[in-house]
């Protein structure tokens, strides 16, 4: 079992940590993975500061979630506690499109396969591979039609047309699930847009002229709204506390989202339904930490304002008075709340999402936003993918070789995690070890976060 700690730390910088590489020898149940989670948290003292949990989409990993809920005692009764990994269901609604489309796309694998002898691969690997072929389309089509002279290995230009097409609603996949893996910045906010990017490039390719291509996006909607017709609650507020957008660009992207994916499992939920729920979901979240934070910030904001101005000139006595007695923070009203979302603030034109800093907007907000940024914090904190773990499994591999094949499970795991924390200063947690592409690649069919190998789609 493998278990990583993420966390904003008072600098504003997202920290990662290694805390266990743990042999787990029994069953796969749910009883079980929740209660050595238990025992690795309750070794670090953590048991009662768990704010979520990412997870793949192993059954047994899902079962446990109340379990764990039951332990850690997380905020609003865990509204926000469990996350599912979307890049681990972005990767089961490929693989379900993909499946539809074998006979058009294995022809041109198969080609390369006999040029080049090529392992087994997975989607974004197929989807690179496929992508590389393109600029070779005239020369692999005479090869194989005049040199070779094989049917089977024949490629036809009804073949490529769907295999291009089928390369631009990859690449949206691939380009979500390589921002989304990201272990040193911010993703909670960033899943909502990749959603709807998903969402468009389904309805442009929907009404195409080639039945196969329908049947691969009914496919992929299919599965695609089983996990996200109703977006989880944590990846709309996160969306809420990026100042650009709040909820008027929520509104905007659920309008955009439903209006593009269209459901055919079910009917679309109400955008303002949708709305309503956040924002109650944002009052309780603020609420609970007003009660909890409310007066350690107003102590801190006093001691600060009296320390600063007591230096000065008698003539400012009146304004210390005023400051002292004024309430900080610790008034159960969520007027900080609505002030943050009934503001407008510039932002330059440049402010996109590949430079806008949304940490360091927050680190520089926080004397105005005490408590909500607090749930920026733990919010923002979140990932959304359990790439940290699956890397830790790759370095678990890296780990044991030839020489090293016996080597005990507590010593493995001491040894994975010394390498872990000792790339904290340089920030190389993400980068692993081995340029092998199957081992990092992160959308595999199975992944392990937290326990459990078996996939559930």
């Amino acid at each position: 079992m493998g278990i990583t700690c993420h966390w904003i730390d008072n600098a504003w910088n997202i920290q990662k940590r290694l805390l266990a590489y743990r042999c787990f020898s029994d069953p796969h149940t749910a009883q079980n993975i929740s209660h050595l989670m238990f025992l690795i948290l309750e070794e670090y003292g953590l048991t009662s500061k768990i704010f979520s949990i990412s997870f793949d989409n192993a059954s047994a990993n899902t079962c446990s979630i109340d379990e764990l809920i039951r332990i850690c005692q997380p905020s609003i009764c865990g509204k926000f506690f469990h996350i599912r990994c979307t890049c681990h269901i972005f990767n089961l609604c490929v693989q379900d499109g993909l499946r539809s489309l074998e006979t058009y796309i294995k022809p041109i694998g198969t080609a390369i396969h006999y040029l080049r002898h090529v392992g087994s691969t997975r989607w974004n690997s197929n989807y690179k591979l496929l992508l590389s072929t393109f600029e070779y389309k005239e020369l692999l089509c005479g090869f194989f039609g005049q040199v070779v002279q094989s049917s089977s290995l024949y490629l036809f230009s009804n073949q490529w047309n769907i295999c291009t097409t089928i390369c631009e609603i990859l690449k949206v996949f691939s380009d979500a699930t390589d921002q989304l893996f990201g272990v040193y910045y911010p993703t909670c906010h960033l899943v909502v847009t990749h959603l709807c990017n998903v969402a468009c490039i389904f309805c442009e390719h929907l009404n195409s002229n080639e039945p196969p291509l329908i049947e691969c996006i009914i496919s992929m909607k299919t599965k695609w709204e089983k996990y996200f017709l109703n977006i989880p609650d944590i990846f709309l507020c996160a969306i809420v506390l990026d100042p650009r957008l709040k909820l008027d660009g929520l509104d905007e992207l659920l309008t955009l989202y439903y209006d593009s994916l269209n459901p055919i499992t079910d009917t679309c939920p109400s955008s303002s339904m949708i709305i309503s729920s956040v924002r109650h979901s944002l009052t309780e979240i603020y609420t609970e930490y007003n009660e909890k934070y409310g007066s350690q910030v107003a102590t801190q904001t006093q001691h600060t304002t009296s320390s600063i101005i007591t230096s000065r000139l008698t003539k400012a006595k009146n304004l210390i008075r005023d400051q002292t007695k004024r309430p900080r923070g610790s008034s159960s009203s969520n007027l900080e709340l609505e002030n943050y979302l009934t503001t407008t603030f510039d932002f330059s034109t440049t402010d996109d999402d590949d430079t806008f800093d949304i940490l360091r907007w927050w680190a520089q907000k926080k004397q105005v936003y005490h408590i909500l940024s607090l749930m920026a914090k733990e919010i923002l904190a979140c990932p959304v993918s359990t790439v940290a773990v699956e890397q830790a499994f790759s370095m678990g591999g890296n780990t044991l070789d030839e020489r090293r094949s016996t080597i005990r499970p507590e010593n493995l795991e001491a040894q994975c995690l010394l390498n872990d924390w000792s790339r904290v200063v340089s920030r190389t947690q993400d980068q692993d070890e081995t340029n092998d592409d199957e081992n990092t690649e992160g959308t595999s069919g199975k992944t392990t976060g937290g326990g459990g190998t078996s996939e559930c789609d």
